[in-house]
């Protein structure tokens, strides 16, 4: 691209990296993803192309002012049922994490205690790859009980955000990961064996990620996002315990992991699934022997099955 904009955003839609400056998307790879569920179900775009991602964006700008200084960081309702930030604003209402770790556009890392502001940050928030600094969002989440690592760089470091997170005495902490950063997860991992720490990884944003980044997901992570990754569900689903969701599934793959979702829960999931077999959650009544239970504000059914993952019609496609 030549010489970089000062305020520069790189983040990612349906496969494709899209770089945003001065509230305009100024470049959109090629996508990978041609259908997902989701996308359809947020913005209303059936098919997915760099016209649509275009539109995507430039509603983001004038609805919630993300990648720009009016950006909303605050938001306590439910916008994807299984979404990654949902459950750790439910888990930190319900005191099942003191601590959570995520990343913002425009401030990088983030740590922070407040519900409501990992909701803000993450409701509709994709991966991002690389920020700068934006004054007037670090300083909206400083009023908003959440520290920025850096808040000259905007720097996004997982692993420095954990440590941090510990050295300021949070002993149960959730933090989001993007999936190609395996040697991060494992690096994580590393910080709460044989400690009094537990720390919840949560694999994001899995859209093409390599055989061998699935593999050390499969070893490292508690829970992780399938998006549009073949990968995931063929490496991580079969070895999972429980899977939400049927279009865009969520594979939790620990102990701790059903434990982090029963924050989300009215339930103890725990108490519901039994040990050594595989479940799975939908939110559709599908046959008899269901479990009715709670997710956040939605009712959802719980069901045994021999094996893992389980299919629908409409998956993101085609899978990368």
């Amino acid at each position: 691209m030549g010489n970089l904009p000062d305020d520069l955003h790189v983040t990612r839609k349906a496969g494709a990296l899209v770089a945003i400056s001065g509230r305009k998307v100024i470049h959109i790879g090629k996508p990978t993803v041609k259908h997902c569920p989701l996308f359809k179900a947020l913005f209303g775009s059936t098919d997915i192309d760099v016209e649509s991602i275009r539109k995507k964006f430039d509603m983001q700008f004038d609805r919630w002012g993300m990648f720009t200084c009016d950006r909303v960081v605050v938001e306590d309702k439910i916008i994807v049922p299984f979404g990654a930030s949902e459950m750790m604003m439910y888990a930190l209402k319900r005191k099942v994490i003191d601590c959570a770790v995520l990343v913002c556009e425009g401030a990088g890392t983030v740590i922070t205690t407040n519900p409501v502001l990992v909701q803000g940050i993450g409701a509709y928030m994709n991966g991002v790859f690389y920020t700068s600094p934006v004054k007037e969002i670090i300083e909206k989440i400083s009023k908003n009980n959440g520290m920025v690592l850096d808040n000259g760089t905007a720097k996004i470091d997982q692993l420095a955000g954990v440590k941090k997170a510990i050295l300021l005495g949070h002993k149960n902490i959730a933090i989001t990961v993007r999936g190609d950063q395996d040697d991060v997860i494992e690096s994580i991992r590393d910080l709460d064996v044989g400690s009094d720490i537990d720390i919840t990884i949560l694999s994001v944003c899995n859209t093409g990620i390599s055989k061998n980044q699935a593999e050390s997901i499969k070893k490292y992570s508690d829970i992780a996002w399938a998006c549009a990754s073949s990968n995931i569900w063929e490496i991580i689903g079969p070895v999972s315990i429980l899977q939400l969701g049927m279009k865009i599934p969520v594979f939790v793959l620990t102990e701790r992991g059903i434990s982090f979702i029963s924050g989300y829960s009215k339930q103890e999931v725990q108490n519901l699934i039994d040990p050594g077999k595989k479940h799975y959650i939908t939110m559709n009544k599908l046959e008899p022997g269901e479990i009715k239970m709670d997710l956040g504000c939605f009712s959802v059914y719980l069901y045994k099955t021999e094996k893992l993952p389980l299919h629908t019609s409409d998956e993101p496609g085609p899978l990368q």
